[in-house]
Formats: C-alpha cells, sequence, structure tokens
C-alpha cells in the first residue's frame, strides 16, 4: 500500500507543476454600450490585503430609497447587473469595519470599482480592548458561523459548553456532539485533523478551552474540497490567532463547583501573541481539572413472556476525573506580499482517573450469579502534534492560490485497570482482574490545494489531492486471580498486540460559476480510496478492505434583494467504520454484557438534500432550512441473549434510515442593548431492518434561547436555556433532557478585565435520562442519573500594546466514532 503515498506525493508535484502555468484565459468579448450595465468590484481589508468575504454591499441610486442589496463571495468580489445609467452611492458593511460610502457615476459601459478597501474600526490601540459589534450568529453559503468570542458566558469554559450554544448542534450531558440529530458527524480545530478528536470528541472538547476559540463553523453542505466523512456535517472549531502588530495576551480562569456531588474543577491559563513585521509568533498553554459523577441502573430483561423470562439488574456510580494540561506554539512567516510559511507545535498531556463500584443480581437468583466489582481505572495518555503550510498568491491574480500543508501527530496511551469481585453477602475477594493496554496511533497527512480563477471574476476551478495515513498499534495483557490459583494468571484470549493501518487517498474538482444575473452554481466530485489492514499476532486471519467512493455535490444559490438569499444543495457523504466497530477482538471486560467488531463492516453512504432560505432585516437575522437525509447501509449495533443470560453485541450495515427535518434559527439585537438568539429543530425520524425484521420511527425536536442584556457599561446580564426532546433509535428510544444557566459579567481593570459568576440547573440538582431497547429476545432499560446543579466563577485579563492572516488548515474529517461509555475512555486502540 505504499504505493498510494508514492503517487499521491507524484500527483501532488504534478498538481505544484499545474499551479506554475500562466493564468486560463478565456477570450470575452468586451462589454457593449447598452441601458443597463455591470457594476463590480472585490471587498478587501486595507491593511491586510486579504479579501472579505460575504461583506453587505448595497447600491442606491440617487433620489431613490429603495436599495438593491446583495453580498460578496468568498474571494470578496460583487457584482450588479443590469444597471442603469446614474448617479449611485456605494455603501458595504463588513462587522469589525467602518461602514464605507462611495459616490459613483454610471455611464453606457461595465464599471469595475477594482478592489474597495475597508478599515477596521480602531486601527491603533494602545491596549487590547477591541469593541466589534459582529453578530453573535452568521449565515455562510455552506452553513453557518457562531462567533463564540463575542458572548462572554464562554469565557472560563471548556468548548463543549461553546458548542451546546451553537445551532442545529447538540452536546448531551455525556458530552457527545451531534448535528440535526445524527452524530455522524466531524469536529475539526481549525480545519487540521487531530488524534485528540479521533480517541474520543467528547474528551477532547474538554481539553480546549473557550477562551481560545474564536468561533464555531458548521457546514451542512460540504463541497468537494472537504473530506468525505461525516454524513451529517462538519464542525470547525476556529481558533483565536494572532493578526496585530506589537505584542499581547490574556489570563484566563474558572473555578466551578457542583452542589449535589461538593467537588470542585476548573482551569487557567494564557495566550501570548507577538507580530513584527513579517513575523508572528503565537502561544499558549494551560491546565484544567475535569470530574464527572453519574449514576446508573440497568436492568436486563432476557427471554420476556416465556419460561425461561430473567432478569439481570445492574446498579453503578461512575466517578471519574482528571488533570490535563495542554500548550500550542505556532509562528507564521511572508516571503513577500505573496508568499508565506506556517509552523506549529502542540502537546496536549493528561490522566483521566476512575472508580466504579457496580452490583450485579439475576432474578430469579441463581447461585453464585450474583456478585459485586470495583474497578479502578487509570487512562494517562501524551498527544502532540506539528505541522507547516505554504502558502502563494500568483502575482498575475492573487485569487489563482496554491496551498501545500503537510502534519505528523501521535496519541500514545498507557491504560490499565484492576477489578475486584465479591460474591452477594460476602466481603472476600473471589476474583481479580489487572488489565494493561499501551497504545499508540500515529498520523500524517499531506494535501494540496490549489485555485484557479477564470476571466469571468465570478467563475473559478478549485482541485486537491490529499494523502493521510494512520498506523494504530495497541499491546494488551490481561492477568486474572482467582480461587483455584495463588498467582495472577496471564488470559490468553484476552491477551494480544493488534496492529491496525487506514491509508486514504483523495482527488477532488469543483467547479463555481453564476447562472445569470443573481443565480450561481456550484458543483464538484470528490474520490476517496481507503485501504485497511489489521492483525492480531498469533491469529491467523486478517482483515483487510479496500474501499472506492465518488462522492458528487451541487448547490444552487439565488440572490433576492435585501440581502435574502435562497440555496438548494446536493451532497453525498459517507461515514467509515472505525476500529471499535471491525475489530473481531472479543471484549469480556462486563462477563455479562460481551462485545465484537465486524471486519466484514463498509463505510455507510448517505445522501443530503437541503434547501435554505436566509434574510436579514432591521438588526435581524433570520435563517429557515428544510433538509432530507436517506442513508442506506447504516451501521447498527447486534444484540441477543444466550442461554447462560450473557449478551452478544456484534455491528452490521443493517438499517436504513431517512430523516426529513425543519431548522429555524434568528438573531436579533433589541434597543441596541439587548441581544436574543432562538434555535428550533423538528425532524422525523424512519428507520428500519430488513434483516432483523424491525422497524421505529417518531419526531425528534430541540429548542434553545440564549439572551444577553447590557446593563451598563461595565455589567451585563446573560441567559442560556434548552430543552432536547426523546431520540429515536432503530431498536429503542432515548428519553429527552434539558439544561440550563444565568450569568453576569462585571468589566474591571478600565476594560481590560472581567469576572463573571453563573450559575447552572439550579433548580434541579439531578436530571434522570432513561433509554430503552429490544433486542431480539431482551429487553433493556438504563437511566443514567447526571448531577448538573453547579455554579461558576472566572477572572479574565486583556493586555498588551497593539497596532493594526490566516492560513488554510489540514481537514481530516473521517471515521465513525463509536464513542465511549464514559469520559476519558475513548480511543484505547483495540
Amino acid at each position: 500500500m505504499k504505493k498510494l503515498l508514492f503517487t499521491t506525493i507524484a500527483a501532488l508535484g504534478s498538481l505544484s507543476l499545474f499551479a506554475q502555468m500562466p493564468e486560463i484565459n478565456i477570450p470575452v468579448q468586451q462589454a457593449p454600450v447598452a441601458n443597463s450595465v455591470t457594476v463590480s468590484g472585490n471587498v478587501y481589508d486595507s491593511v491586510a490585503k486579504t479579501p472579505l468575504e460575504f461583506s453587505s454591499v448595497m447600491l442606491v441610486h440617487e433620489g431613490e430609497k429603495a436599495a438593491d442589496g446583495i453580498n460578496s463571495d468568498s474571494l470578496g468580489h460583487f457584482a450588479f447587473n443590469n444597471v442603469k445609467p446614474g448617479n449611485y452611492k456605494l455603501t458595504i458593511f463588513y462587522v469589525g469595519y467602518n461602514k464605507l460610502e462611495r459616490n459613483i457615476k454610471v455611464e453606457g459601459t461595465d464599471l469595475n470599482l477594482g478592489n474597495v478597501n475597508m478599515n477596521t474600526s480602531s486601527t491603533t490601540l494602545n491596549e487590547v480592548q477591541i469593541i466589534d459589534r459582529k453578530q453573535l450568529i452568521e449565515q455562510r453559503p455552506d452553513g453557518l458561523v457562531y462567533n463564540a468570542d463575542k458572548d462572554f458566558t464562554n469565557k472560563g469554559a471548556m468548548a463543549d459548553m461553546v458548542l451546546r450554544k451553537v445551532p442545529m448542534v447538540t452536546v448531551d450531558l455525556q458530552g457527545n456532539v451531534s448535528l440535526r440529530g445524527s452524530g455522524n458527524i466531524k469536529v475539526l480545530i481549525d480545519g487540521k485533523p487531530s488524534t485528540l478528536i479521533a480517541a474520543s470528541v467528547k474528551d477532547a472538547l474538554q481539553q480546549i478551552p473557550a477562551d481560545n476559540i474564536k468561533s464555531v463553523e458548521v457546514i451542512t453542505s460540504p463541497g468537494a474540497k472537504y473530506d468525505g466523512e461525516g454524513s451529517a456535517g462538519v464542525i470547525n472549531i476556529i481558533t483565536k490567532k494572532n493578526v496585530m502588530k506589537g505584542m499581547s495576551g490574556s489570563l484566563f480562569s474558572q473555578l466551578s463547583y457542583n452542589v449535589p456531588r461538593e467537588f470542585f474543577t476548573g482551569n487557567a491559563g494564557f495566550n501570548m501573541n507577538y507580530r513584527s513585521g513579517d513575523f508572528g509568533l503565537s502561544l499558549n498553554a494551560g491546565y484544567s481539572r475535569w470530574q464527572m459523577v453519574l449514576g446508573m441502573n440497568s436492568t436486563r430483561t432476557d427471554f420476556p413472556g416465556t419460561a425461561q423470562e430473567s432478569k439481570l439488574v445492574q446498579e453503578s456510580i461512575m466517578d471519574g476525573g482528571g488533570n490535563f494540561y495542554w500548550s500550542q506554539l505556532s509562528a507564521d512567516y511572508s516571503i513577500d506580499s505573496l508568499q508565506s510559511v506556517q509552523v506549529g507545535v502542540g502537546y496536549r498531556p493528561g490522566n483521566w482517573v476512575q472508580d466504579q463500584p457496580m452490583t450485579s443480581t439475576i432474578i430469579p437468583d441463581v447461585p453464585n450469579a450474583n456478585f459485586k466489582s470495583d474497578t479502578h481505572s487509570e487512562n494517562p495518555r501524551d498527544n502532540g502534534s506539528v505541522y507547516a503550510s505554504y502558502s502563494k498568491k500568483f502575482k498575475n491574480n492573487p485569487k489563482r492560490t496554491l496551498d501545500v500543508l503537510t502534519q505528523y501527530s501521535l496519541n500514545s496511551k498507557n491504560s490499565e485497570y484492576t477489578m475486584k469481585r465479591t460474591p452477594e453477602g460476602s466481603n472476600a475477594v473471589t476474583y481479580q482482574e489487572l488489565n494493561k493496554n499501551k497504545s499508540d496511533n500515529n498520523e500524517f497527512t499531506i494535501q494540496a490545494d490549489y485555485v484557479q480563477p477564470l476571466k469571468n471574476p465570478k467563475q473559478k476551478i478549485e482541485t486537491g489531492l490529499k494523502y493521510i495515513n494512520r498506523d494504530i498499534s495497541s499491546d494488551y495483557q490481561l492477568q486474572y486471580l482467582d480461587t483455584a490459583h495463588t498467582d495472577f494468571v496471564i488470559a490468553p484470549n484476552r491477551t494480544n498486540h493488534l496492529d491496525y493501518t487506514q491509508q486514504v487517498g483523495a482527488a477532488y474538482a469543483q467547479f463555481t460559476t453564476p447562472l445569470g444575473k443573481s443565480f450561481s452554481m456550484i458543483a464538484g466530485a470528490r474520490y476517496e480510496y481507503t485501504d485497511i489492514k489489521g492483525q492480531q499476532l498469533g491469529v491467523s486471519t486478517a482483515f483487510n478492505s479496500q474501499f472506492n467512493n465518488v462522492l458528487p455535490n451541487v448547490s444552487f444559490a439565488y440572490t433576492l434583494k435585501n440581502f435574502s438569499k435562497l440555496k438548494l444543495a446536493y451532497n453525498m457523504r459517507i461515514e467509515r467504520p472505525s476500529i471499535d466497530y471491525i475489530n473481531p477482538y472479543v471484549n469480556y471486560s462486563d462477563p455479562y454484557n460481551i462485545k465484537q467488531g465486524n471486519p466484514e463492516l463498509v463505510p455507510e453512504k448517505t445522501h443530503n438534500v437541503e434547501l435554505t432560505y436566509s434574510t436579514f432585516f432591521n438588526n435581524t437575522n433570520l435563517n429557515f432550512s428544510a433538509f432530507y437525509r436517506h442513508t442506506g447501509n447504516g451501521i447498527e449495533s447486534i444484540t441477543a441473549v444466550d442461554e447462560n443470560n450473557i449478551s452478544h453485541t456484534t455491528y452490521g450495515n443493517i438499517s436504513k434510515n431517512n430523516t426529513t427535518g425543519l431548522d429555524l434559527f434568528g438573531s436579533t439585537t433589541l434597543f441596541k442593548n439587548w441581544m436574543i438568539n432562538l434555535n428550533g429543530s423538528l425532524y422525523y425520524k424512519m428507520l428500519k431492518s430488513p434483516s432483523l425484521d424491525i422497524k421505529n420511527d417518531g419526531f425528534q425536536y430541540n429548542a434553545s434561547l440564549y439572551t444577553s442584556y447590557k446593563l451598563t457599561e461595565k455589567f451585563s446580564l446573560a441567559g442560556f436555556a434548552m430543552y432536547n426532546g426523546n431520540q429515536v433509535q432503530l431498536q429503542g428510544s432515548q428519553q429527552g433532557w434539558y439544561y440550563y444557566f444565568l450569568g453576569v459579567q462585571l468589566e474591571v481593570l478600565k476594560g481590560k478585565g472581567s469576572i463573571g459568576l453563573s450559575g447552572e440547573n439550579f433548580f434541579n440538582p439531578e436530571v434522570h435520562m432513561k433509554t430503552e431497547y429490544t433486542y431480539q429476545n431482551a429487553k433493556y432499560v438504563n437511566e443514567t442519573v447526571y448531577y448538573g446543579r453547579g455554579a461558576r466563577l472566572t477572572f479574565n485579563w486583556n493586555f498588551g500594546k497593539m497596532t493594526f492572516s490566516q492560513k488554510k488548515k489540514i481537514k481530516n474529517d473521517d471515521l465513525k466514532d463509536e464513542g465511549s461509555s464514559s469520559p476519558g475512555m475513548g480511543g484505547g486502540g483495540m
């Protein structure tokens, strides 16, 4: 399979040579003198000389009040067609910039205004005190953006709290993330891959401080340049960057107290930025303490309604916590006005420690079957990454670009657990286990992206190549001690070494073009080849799979007056099974519930259709979306109980999933000081499995409200509430849940610092969530208790003196993630 790497590198070289070719020049006739012409231009930052995408542009005829309003495209380009000769006022708005007004005279020929430069609202800052009236939620052609740095209640929190307030995104009480009711998503950090994310999304979100997050992009209709993985879409967390000259920085800290379980959590860290001339340097580092306590009670009824009916009742308390650290150093250098390089290194160590006592009872009573187990686990890990990128704009046309990016990351774990089991009614330990698992996840990525503009400034061709190599090893050993032995003995069926390799090669092409005055189209396709190999030592059967996928996408946009837009989009996405799904290793950690992967799984294929309407009026943004999602070969768990009351679970491509949904979100500002954001979703899911002869359907819904009010220049109040309704699943359902908080913030230190206080779920110390499943010959009911009442105190301080560019990033968004049953336990490499 090394051939794939060599082929990809050779192709990258070919792409670089292609980029050296002269600009494609399609001859066009000069516009004749006519009664109506085209007025066009490009909106640019006056200092950085970079395009300002999706800026609002208005053109008003002298003596008239009605305005023709449009948005610039992703390259800052705008064009008004069918403009009659006369005197006009051109007005351009962009958040964080001064409004630009220019009087222009339109005569009988097309008018190209060239680059229209805009100035930031404050270009020289003696102290770090930036006033930016950016909306909390903004629309973009393929989704939306939540500007996390505009929400003061995020200060001191971690990334999971930030995502909870993003429209269409749900983060449940255990930290699992879903988009439009589906967990098949990909979460990126600055568009780059991360072994931290690959191991466990919810663990990673607990190691990213909200103070480092600038915004969150939700991409519901990804184009061909995005990896094909993530059937519901892509979530891209954008961190804050050093964009100003001089030295600046910030300190942040947070302390939280959980009232029901009486424990503290918190974090503290700093950001430092320096920029001089063509060189920039950024450093951030910090520490976080995370803890979670869950109560779990489950009943599994085997062979219900028969003479063999019995029940397995299990009760447990999971008490876990950990200390985590993060650090990131990055530097960028502008070789000249057209070329730049960026390098960075990150390191995130930590250790999750967990205790979980559990009782297991069989009803009716079976001799020697009931017991209590006490499990203690430790999961130290080291996560590191290095990356480098090169960006080039071509002199003959700055819109013609080439980007080459590469990254290497490593996630290493040395996990172990000890378990002691005592029979019911006794204190004597009759059985013990000692499990050790050393795992390493190495990931290497290289990619190149090229943009070729055409003669028509609204047309462009985008192409790219990408190669990913994932090399995972897991060396695990289990020893046990029972009444028949005096020393620990190795269990051969639970001891082995696994080597797993996944390679992905991809190529894409995408074409953007206008289709008349107000229509535009983006059409493309992406090809991905996947090669998977896995081998356990001493096991003759290896698993080996190859997949070929061609993923088309097309979208049509229609621009209405007054910044309103209609968009119709289609795309095909895939969801590759991760190692948790395909590894044939048999997991005996719970003797009554045994799991095993299925190496015969193939990627899920999902078709998405989306219709979106967005508008802006009177400081109000509204977005309405209708979508349909179909998966014909969904991966589901298959569970059956044997005659010994032991459940066996594996996975298969056995389901057909159809989801039809509506999303509505809006934001408005009242009386200049009161901001309101309302989000709501309603989905109808229909799932069936012909092979299991089962089906399930029903409605899902969720709603959230966020509001903030600036009482004085220094004092603000904010609140957030959400409810997530029942979740429909193939073999059962999950009960709904809620979350809310109320917070205040006081600006101190002449506006350079802030102190915040907030309360969470203060009316309810516990949230109970029930899950029910019906298997082939069993019924399972589980109730999880979350202890959510708490208080949080934050302090932030910005410092430095500054005066007034962002690079493209690698985007690995693949692998269907099974998730983990408890925080800190994901991605053990087995």
